[in-house]
């Protein structure tokens, strides 16, 4: 199902869309697989349809410059994929679509991108500063998702971590990554019991996938 029409990326700088995969597509089954192998802790939700996401041209452009620009620091420059949890206030299960609603975190950020005037919007605690907080593993970012009568969702992105200054400490006063370094990865330790990496800067991140799964839309988040 067709949820608007295909376009790529960059075919405008405004453009923003998605398309549901097909479920036995192999794409659709890749991701799939990596939701179910990246939880960890808890009993794992069954993915109920992923949306392949269409960013603005304008989005792709800046992250591709970022690209650019780390290459020249780094080489070569890694690109991982990362789980982000938020807030899904539409009803994305009837209308396979994204919403112009501004309080839906999945939404605004696939037709926006990440928007440092947007963070602490849900969360209170941030331990390793003002940045943009993702996981490799979808059932940390669980934690930190809130859904729609039983569903919820969460965005898997391309992100350019570039250097990771690696600590297993908070680090409550960052602002920015420190010298030397692209971004902040934490470890599991003393402060984490599992890993996260954060980026400080919007460019480095594009959401490219909207997966939803099966779960109460309660948010559990502790702020």
């Amino acid at each position: 199902m067709m949820a608007n029409p295909v376009m790529g990326p960059t075919d405008t700088e405004t453009f923003v869309g998605c398309r549901v995969l097909e479920a036995d597509s192999s794409e659709c089954q890749v991701i799939t697989s990596k939701f179910y192998n990246d939880w960890v802790k808890g009993i794992c939700p069954k993915v109920d349809f992923i949306l392949n996401i269409f960013c603005p041209g304008v989005l792709t452009e800046m992250w591709e410059d970022r690209r650019a620009s780390l290459a020249k620091k780094h080489s070569p420059t890694a690109v991982e994929q990362h789980y982000h949890g938020t807030i899904i206030s539409c009803d994305i299960i009837t209308s396979e679509d994204l919403c112009q609603c501004s309080d839906c975190g999945i939404c605004g950020i696939c037709r926006n991108g990440f928007q440092k005037s947007r963070i602490g919007s849900n969360i209170t605690f941030k331990r390793f500063g003002h940045g943009f907080y993702l996981a490799p593993h979808s059932s940390k970012c669980h934690d930190y998702t809130q859904g729609i009568h039983t569903h919820r969702a969460m965005l898997l992105c391309d992100v350019l971590p570039g250097k990771k200054h690696v600590v297993q400490t908070n680090q409550t006063h960052l602002v920015a990554p420190p010298q030397g370094y692209d971004s902040v990865y934490g470890q599991p330790g003393s402060a984490l019991n599992y890993p996260e990496i954060v980026i400080y800067d919007e460019a480095s991140i594009l959401p490219r996938y909207v997966i939803v799964y099966q779960k109460d839309g309660i948010m559990k988040i502790a702020k």
